[in-house]
C-alpha cells in the first residue's frame, strides 16, 4: 500500500536495537581480525568481506527474532546488514577500480 510506513511507532526502538547490534558486532569482528592481522595478514581480508561474513550470525539471528515474533528488531537487523553490505560493495568497487586502472 501507499503510504504504509515499513516500521510501526512501536517497533521503531526494536529496529534501533537490531541495527546498532548488526554495527556492534562488525566493529567487534574488525577490530578482533586487525589485532590478528599480526599474525598473519589473511585476517585483514576479513576486513573486506564483512559483508559476506556477516551471513554467519544474521542468519542465525534473524531466525531467532522471527522465531520470537520480534518483527522490528529482526527488520532492523536487515536494514543493518543491507547498509554494512552497501558500504562493503561501495569499498571493493572503489578499490578494485584503483587497483584495474593501473595506479600511478
Amino acid at each position: 500500500m501507499i503510504g504504509t510506513p515499513i516500521l510501526k511507532k512501536s517497533q521503531i526502538g526494536d529496529a534501533i536495537a537490531g541495527i546498532v547490534t548488526v554495527f556492534g558486532i562488525d566493529i567487534v569482528i574488525i577490530f578482533i581480525s586487525l589485532l590478528l592481522n599480526t599474525f598473519s595478514p589473511v585476517f585483514m581480508s576479513v576486513v573486506f568481506a564483512i559483508g559476506a561474513i556477516q551471513l554467519i550470525y544474521i542468519l542465525p539471528l534473524l531466525r531467532w527474532s522471527v522465531k520470537r515474533r520480534v518483527k522490528g528488531f529482526s527488520k532492523g537487523l536487515l536494514m543493518g546488514a543491507m547498509a554494512i553490505a552497501i558500504v562493503n560493495i561501495f569499498c571493493f568497487l572503489v578499490v578494485f577500480k584503483f587497483f584495474s586502472s593501473g595506479a600511478r
